[in-house]
């Protein structure tokens, strides 16, 4: 290295200490440890909650001056460059930026343009009470060593702080602002309006309470227009919960606007909402798609402000008079129900549950019934949900053959009124049915007619056989060629026909196993001829007699289908069932599959 090189690196060395020494580092008496550095905070005796309004000013002028002010609910507000809700929790954080940040050096200076703070970047006014800010803070350029220069206005010297505070306060009004589209509490409402397109207006109301209160988010709604009827509480509650959860994606305008250029001068969907605070309503107006995808435009008119939402919004709005309608066609209590009775045409059933809670049929036999169809039939009346409302005030039923129903079904619960579903004319798949005691005629689906036309047959209990299987004392079985009958001595089993011998215990047991307790698949309502059936010749005859010589004589007869065998007791002649093909195969035993072989049984 010559000696001119060696000058040149000395001077360079020279001018960036000195530039060092001059701006960057403070003077020794000014400077103060990281150790004994304090905040903002502490050092201008500022607290949060005493701060009323903000003002945030920008050299750059891509960002609009902002002013924030508390309300008299202390809820902040943004007020300029235009009124809207702020967000309180990003406005609470960046005021904790600041008053957090630590003053990390302290500088005397005279020209505050070299800094960057004659005009600052970024100038921060505070208010905690009257016309004139209680502090003012300047943030100006970075430093080399991750700060920034600020100074309070009315102070001569300036100090460093972290540089994030730059970002910290650069903020747009789309970045404090509150995204959510409404404000308010699912409880307080009261009303709602819906129109979608040129539909009629829908108003619905909560109920009130006999003392005079509203009944919550969760009472329940009723239709006064375009018809006065029982609404739909959960398709109304899945509205209210849907606008109080929409929030902004982008701010699209605020102030005067064309509504023309966001499909609002037609809007697809006007819905508004009422308070118990007797506050103004709030609506909400759906527009056009927005340049997005998966976005549509809404308009508050109340604030004068257009967003662009997720269009989500427009499905959960988009509903029909009859989506918000209550469906239901009957109100029981299906748990609290004890008795019902069910009348097609001549026949006439009635089902009551004993003091055991169980059900039994005491007319036009008395029966055990099946609990688990009474169950299908108890659930099937208490979800029919119409499938288009006919008429809400029918005066002439014959239309719909309901002046004279086809079903009549009638369901009591104790210390009130019978609840009674009439079923008319079939109408395609459909059937016509009303409440005894309302006027509306509903459409429902016509699986309801089977599930009332329910007889006797598929309503009793499918078990044929109950009886204590150690009493057996005698079984005899039959079936092609084969005839054998085993008697019981003492503990054992004995084959008596067509051999002499000891038969396995547990062979004989599993019969008996077998047709006691023995669930049928159906009952038949009609009984088909023995021709049909094959009992004039059975495949099977299994009689079991009990040591009171009680006879229970069970008789299987042809294949009804691919998978189940005719039935009948021979106490019980015209009663016929179809029971699996598998029992009455596993029923068919030779005396091979009962003697006892040597040292077992």
């Amino acid at each position: 290295m010559n000696f001119k090189t060696t000058l040149i690196f000395l001077a360079v060395f020279i001018i960036l200490g000195s530039a060092y020494f001059f701006f960057g580092r403070p003077s020794p008496d000014a400077e103060r440890s990281e150790a004994e550095a304090q905040k903002i905070r502490v050092i201008y005796t500022l607290n949060e909650d005493r701060i009323q309004r903000i003002r945030l000013s920008f050299k750059d002028e891509s960002y609009q001056s902002l002013t924030l002010a508390k309300n008299a609910d202390g809820a902040w507000q943004l007020t300029a460059p235009f009124a809207a809700d702020a967000d309180a929790a990003k406005v609470n954080a960046m005021l904790n930026d600041l008053l957090e940040k630590k003053v990390k050096q302290t500088l005397d200076a005279a020209d505050y343009a070299q800094y960057g703070l004659q005009p600052p970047n970024i100038q921060i006014e505070l208010w905690t009470g009257g016309e004139t800010p209680a502090r003012t803070f300047l943030i100006g350029n970075k430093t080399v060593n991750y700060s920034v220069y600020t100074q309070e206005e009315s102070e001569s010297h300036i100090f460093l702080i972290e540089s994030s505070a730059l970002d910290d306060f650069t903020k747009s009004s789309s970045d404090l602002r509150d995204r959510e589209v409404f404000n308010f509490s699912p409880d307080a409402v009261t009303a709602l309006y819906l129109r979608v397109g040129d539909a009629p207006e829908v108003h619905c109301e909560r109920q009130i309470a006999l003392n005079g209160e509203t009944a919550g988010y969760a009472g329940e709604w009723k239709m006064i227009q375009p018809v006065e009827a029982k609404a739909d509480t959960r398709s109304i509650q899945e509205i209210v919960a849907a606008l109080a959860g929409l929030k902004a994606v982008v701010f699209e305008a605020d102030g005067d606007y064309d509504p023309a250029n966001y499909g609002l001068s037609r809007p697809k969907i006007t819905v508004a909402l009422q308070f118990t605070d007797d506050a103004p309503k709030q609506e909400l107006q759906i527009g056009s798609n927005a340049g997005t995808d998966g976005r549509i435009y809404v308009a508050r008119p109340d604030r004068h402000a257009v967003y662009a939402v997720n269009r989500e919004i427009y499905t959960k709005l988009d509903r029909t008079v009859f989506d918000l309608r209550d469906k239901r066609v009957i109100d029981f209590q299906r748990t609290a129900t004890h008795r019902f009775t069910l009348r097609q045409r001549e026949d006439r059933i009635m089902c009551q549950k004993n003091v055991d809670g169980e059900w039994e049929i005491m007319s036009p036999v008395t029966l055990k019934a099946d609990a688990d169809a009474v169950d299908d039939l108890l659930f099937g009346v208490d979800a029919l949900k119409a499938v288009a409302f006919v008429d809400d005030q029918a005066r002439n039923l014959r239309p719909y053959g309901l002046d004279s129903p086809s079903i009549q079904a009638s369901f009591m619960v104790p210390d009130t009124e019978p609840a009674v579903l009439l079923a008319g004319k079939m109408k395609g798949d459909n059937v016509y049915v009303k409440s005894q005691n309302a006027d509306t005629v509903f459409l429902v689906k016509g699986e309801i007619v089977d599930l009332l036309g329910m007889g006797v047959a598929e309503l009793r209990h499918k078990q044929i056989l109950d009886f204590d299987s150690d009493a057996v004392s005698k079984v005899v079985l039959k079936h092609g060629d084969v005839n054998l009958t085993c008697q019981k001595q003492g503990t054992n089993w004995r084959l008596t026909h067509p051999v002499q011998e000891q038969a396995k215990n547990g062979a004989v047991r599993s019969i008996i196993e077998q047709v006691n307790q023995l669930t049928v698949e159906a009952f038949l309502p009609v009984s088909p001829t023995v021709e049909t059936t094959g009992f004039d010749a059975p495949e099977i005859q299994l009689v079991v007699t009990l040591k009171d010589r009680t006879e229970h004589r069970l008789i299987i007869g042809k294949l009804a289908d691919d998978t189940q065998r005719y039935g009948r007791l021979r106490s019980a002649p015209n009663t016929v069932f179809l029971i699996k093909k598998e029992i009455a195969e596993n029923l068919t035993k030779t005396v091979d599959d009962l003697r006892a072989i040597p040292d077992e049984n």
